[in-house]
């Protein structure tokens, strides 16, 4: 008797130059379209390597048969996220009522640029809101 064991040919080890050298290709790109003055070029393979990156790193693990990520990746990703979500929420926090008070004071303009950057904070703590009300329904 026999077995045979079919894999994907796909590796831990490859899975993570495969994401990060494609994520890393497009950033050089990037530079390079800048230093070379071709600026929609370099955009074009940035936006590449990014996309065609993160769909490896987010399909691979569900279409392979190997293990491609295991308990110490996912504790460490966690760790990572709430370490950033918690920068984020204690610098929104201590920044931008602050921001507020001085420009209905007259001492400070908030600016487009600033006035974006909130936006944007407060939509990524909304989005993860979300997501955590849907991760947290589903277990």
């Amino acid at each position: 008797m026999t077995t045979t064991q079919t894999t994907s040919g796909l590796t831990r080890q490859r899975y993570r130059r495969l994401v990060y050298g494609t994520v890393g290709i497009g950033m050089l790109g990037l530079l390079a379209g800048f230093a070379l003055g071709q600026h929609f070029a370099g955009t074009v393979v940035y936006l590449l390597g990014a996309w065609v990156g993160g769909g490896i790193a987010f399909l691979a693990p569900t279409l392979s048969d190997t293990m491609l990520q295991d308990e110490r990746d996912y504790a460490l990703h966690n760790r990572a996220s709430g370490l950033a979500m918690g920068v984020a929420m204690v610098a929104g926090l201590g920044v931008v009522p602050a921001l507020y008070v001085l420009d209905a004071g007259g001492y400070l303009d908030i600016t487009d640029a600033m006035g974006g950057g909130i936006y944007v904070g407060s939509a990524l703590f909304l989005l993860y809101g979300v997501c955590y009300g849907i991760v947290k329904r589903r277990n």
